[in-house]
């Protein structure tokens, strides 16, 4: 690393806009996180204080896209499982955006004691972006463009 560039690492992602617009590319994510120990992941990125992400395309076009427009990114399922390190049973949901597209999902709050429930979690959390573990991916959903979620069996 010189001291005019910083390394970063390309992370796989599919970009789905408000508009409906997918883009697949790579995500330029740091090699260590912020705030805990290991890699930036998406979701570190797209709660973090940048607006604009740059996305490089598969031709190598790099586009810097604009956070506020993004209603969820794709991606692969971590390879390491810390739930049960960390204490997090998981809420089975079923999260619908406002173009009526439905992601279904666990979630895996941090709950308080007394304030258990998924309307708790959705109303208390500071984060943009909320990780669904879907079967074969992991789905960060946009809350701004969120319509409404409920629990599932």
């Amino acid at each position: 690393m010189s001291e005019y560039r910083i390394d970063k690492v390309r992370h796989r992602v599919s970009v789905t806009l408000d508009s409906g617009l997918c883009l697949d590319g790579s995500l330029f994510l740091q090699s260590a996180a912020r705030f805990r120990p290991g890699p930036e992941d998406p979701l570190d990125a797209l709660n973090g204080d940048d607006r604009f992400l740059p996305l490089e395309l598969a031709s190598g076009e790099v586009l810097l896209v604009q956070k506020s427009h993004i209603a969820f990114v794709a991606t692969a399922l971590p390879r390491e499982d810390d739930t049960v390190d960390r204490g997090l049973v998981g809420m089975h949901v079923e999260l619908t955006l406002a173009d009526g597209r439905a992601c279904t999902g666990s979630i895996f709050p941090e709950a308080r004691a007394d304030r258990t429930r998924l309307v708790d979690f959705l109303n208390d959390t500071p984060l943009d972006f909320i990780a669904l573990f879907a079967h074969d991916r992991l789905i960060a959903v946009s809350l701004r463009h969120l319509a409404f979620a409920r629990a599932v069996a």
